[in-house]
């Protein structure tokens, strides 16, 4: 048996299941949860819940179909590894490599420091709303052509650890960084695309004007809560979209 929190029982106003979900990531978040070991069986979970098993195995296969845990025959049920796939934004920009295979983008990080708040972005991110947040300015490039610049705030709350850093500690994919240095992982996503008619990228543009797709990223960690949100930009003649339906 686990110890577990009652503090996070207090969601009375959703289905049962859905409250053993949020609680169950929010007990394997706030207790650095190893991927090599199985999490509580479910008649643990059922007995420390108070609840039915079968309440119990609806929200651990609402986990398992959201990609946060994965179940091994005859060894239990763990955290699954993320993929660590790069912003929807990188297919749109992939550059075709002379035996016509995609090409990814190499990131690179120009700048980390702290910024005044944001009240939205503070809101976002469940911080403060005077509170300072980590910023960074990243580029992802391609034969040394920039396809995108980030723009990312981060919760110093989460991610103090990297205000010590300098850009060229950072390393090519953030999310697998960020879990490293941070024990922070990103299990999942949402993105807003727009169209700018006319933006200024230090970056990406030259100090000229252009027109732009910008992408907004709102990254949810292993809690559900948003840890990371970012913005990132790439010029429209270079845009590309394909998508297969079946």
């Amino acid at each position: 048996m686990f110890n577990y929190d009652q503090k996070y029982v207090e969601l009375n106003k959703i289905p049962r299941y859905l409250q053993i979900k949020y609680e169950l990531q929010k007990f394997l978040a706030e207790n650095n949860w190893s991927f090599e070991k199985a999490i509580p069986s479910e008649q643990e979970l059922a007995a420390t819940y108070d609840v039915s098993i079968g309440t119990v195995r609806k929200a651990v296969e609402g986990l398992v179909e959201e990609g946060v845990l994965i179940k091994h025959q005859g060894k239990g049920t763990f955290l699954k590894h993320p993929a660590f796939v790069e912003s929807s934004i990188v297919r749109f920009y992939l550059r075709n490599a002379k035996e016509g295979k995609p090409e990814t983008p190499i990131g690179e990080v120009k700048c980390v420091k702290s910024v005044q708040a944001n009240p939205k972005i503070n809101q976002l991110l469940g911080e403060p709303a005077e509170r300072e947040l980590i910023y960074l300015e990243r580029i992802r490039s391609v034969d040394d052509k920039v396809i995108v610049s980030d723009k990312i705030w981060l919760s110093p709350e989460k991610f103090g650890e990297l205000r010590n850093l300098k850009p060229e500690q950072f390393e090519n994919l953030l999310y697998p960084f960020y879990f490293k240095q941070c024990g922070q992982l990103v299990v999942s996503a949402k993105e807003q695309m727009t169209i700018l008619l006319s933006h200024n990228d230090t970056y990406l543009t030259d100090g000229q004007e252009k027109t732009v797709i910008k992408v907004c990223r709102a990254a949810k960690g292993l809690d559900g809560s948003i840890i990371e949100y970012r913005e990132s930009y790439g010029l429209a003649e270079d845009f590309y979209y394909e998508t297969i339906i079946t």
